[in-house]
């Protein structure tokens, strides 16, 4: 922590504060029971606190903004003022001399807010479902004027904040962006925008850019005995607070995306989709939750800049940086239309390690055939089925029901526009056929393949291994020669490193999209 201010030193002093929070723009100190946040004198250019007056407008307008999303949190709003030769705390309004201007709230505890329970397995898709409904509703709820929503939240703002984005991240490029993503990005944002402007002048005329939020994250959200609630509204910058519901609600998707929690994200856009169920919500959410995730990248370039290469806090915001990057990447590729992409081959081919290392780096619904099939026919996913091959659960007949439930299944996440990849065999036609009835977007079929001598020494391996497949060395060349092949769009040899097979992959669906 800095050096403290001496508004920041007073107050520090007549409040005795257990810990101190300090951000770039504020001071958060935290006694027992109370919160106490001091706007720090900075000038940003997109927020403006150097004088005392503004100092005080703002911590009303925060008090009155963030009112809209909780209750019984945000107290008052008070000054430091100078009584004699002492220092004391009274209301904003008091006509002591004033030194400076503090936001009173209640504190929260800790294991109240979304981003605790998430670490702590505390939150279920049930749970989070509400949560979505909640939010949405509470959107629902704001009336925001249309001239004020215009000027903020217009097509032309939006794409001037896209283009500013990628303007001010691209001296990072080759740095510490990939100069292909950064290309790919920017084109699928801008070309989006381009080819959508009567979409977005739409929004706008339908009411959806409200006066909302503007940084709604897990650490935001919380629920007490009063209910859930949200904390920590952009108070200082109206370009910031008015948006679209779907780019608001978004950055709370992306940062669910980004702790790994695929299911709990869908679970609480489908809450969410409760209140605002119409086709342009959902038509938009890549590309927002693209736009968001790419601030995100921005600010974290800002960030490494200014730490010394290699130091524990670089490598750990560059960490940070690639997570965030994949993210984008994820959106973007999915900005037009969810990608649907199917593993397939041969038992011990190398499809479930590449589809799950694809599934760890770009945030999508994975399905393996094997754990579907063991829990749809009620068997633990680690227990040996020793059929005999095309017999019992793997018979003909059964593999027909299990592709088809597949497809209801990778349908179900398409239309919420998630990315779908699909580990199975598919080794007859009519499988994919199966998997495919309902489905109106196109596969992009990936095979695996390896030597046989490889294939057999993995299903060898994998004997006495607690994992979902039953694939054996006696039934492999059985499999083999009764294979029908699907038609591949993209050919990967497993015997090469799972990361250069990662890598071309990801090559292949930046191709496939342009």
């Amino acid at each position: 922590m800095s050096e403290l201010s001496p508004s920041a030193l007073i107050l520090k002093e007549l409040v005795k504060p257990e810990k101190i929070i300090e951000t770039h723009i504020s001071y958060v100190m935290l006694t027992k029971d109370y919160v106490y946040k001091l706007k720090k004198a900075v000038d940003f250019g997109f927020l403006d606190f150097k004088l005392s007056t503004q100092r005080k407008i703002y911590c009303i307008l925060e008090k009155e903004l963030n009112e809209r999303f909780s209750k019984g949190i945000y107290e008052e709003v008070l000054k430091i003022a100078r009584r004699g030769k002492e220092f004391v705390l009274v209301p904003f309004h008091n006509t002591l001399v004033t030194v400076d201007y503090v936001l009173k709230m209640k504190r929260i505890d800790d294991n109240n807010f979304l981003s605790t329970k998430i670490k702590n397995s505390q939150v279920d898709e049930k749970y989070i479902f509400e949560i979505g409904k909640h939010i949405g509703t509470l959107f629902k709820s704001i009336n925001t004027n249309y001239e004020n929503a215009k000027e903020n939240g217009s097509f032309e703002v939006i794409l001037k904040n896209c283009q500013e984005n990628f303007e001010q991240t691209e001296p990072f490029v080759g740095k510490f962006i990939d100069n292909g993503i950064y290309e790919f990005i920017k084109d699928k944002t801008l070309g989006f925008l381009e080819g959508n402007k009567e979409l977005f002048e739409r929004r706008l005329s339908d009411g959806y850019i409200i006066d909302g939020h503007g940084d709604l994250r897990l650490e935001h959200i919380y629920e007490d005995e009063n209910g859930i609630g949200l904390v920590d509204c952009i108070e200082f910058n109206k370009r910031f607070r008015y948006n679209d519901v779907i780019s608001d609600f978004g950055f709370l998707l992306m940062e669910l995306d980004q702790t790994g929690e695929i299911g709990l994200s869908d679970a609480c856009l489908k809450g969410f989709l409760t209140v605002y169920n119409d086709s342009d919500t959902l038509r938009l959410l890549n590309f927002y939750k693209c736009y968001r995730a790419y601030v995100r990248v921005k600010i974290a370039c800002f960030m490494l800049n200014g730490l010394e290469e290699g130091s524990e806090k670089y490598l750990e915001e560059l960490d940070k940086l690639k997570r965030l990057l994949d993210l984008s990447l994820t959106y973007a590729l999915n900005m037009i239309e969810p990608k649907l992409v199917i593993y397939y081959g041969l038992m011990g081919s190398g499809k479930s390690k590449n589809s799950k290392m694809l599934n760890q780096k770009l945030p999508s619904f994975r399905v393996n055939t094997d754990e579907f099939r063991k829990e749809y026919f009620n068997i633990d996913k680690v227990e040996k089925v020793n059929e005999d091959f095309n017999k019992g659960i793997y018979s003909y007949e059964n593999s027909l029901t299990i592709y088809k439930e597949l497809g209801k299944l990778a349908d179900e996440k398409l239309k919420i526009n998630r990315m779908t990849i699909v580990d199975g065999s598919f080794s007859k036609k009519e499988y994919l056929r199966q998997f495919q009835e309902n489905i109106n977007i196109k596969p992009l079929k990936i095979k695996c393949e390896a030597d046989d001598n490889t294939i057999l020494k993995r299903l060898a391996d994998r004997k006495d291994k607690k994992i979902a497949t039953d694939g054996r060395p006696e039934l492999y060349f059985k499999q083999k020669e009764s294979f029908e092949d699907i038609g591949c769009d993209f050919l990967i040899d497993t015997t090469s490193g799972v990361e250069e097979n990662i890598e071309k992959t990801i090559k292949f669906l930046i191709s496939n999209e342009k």
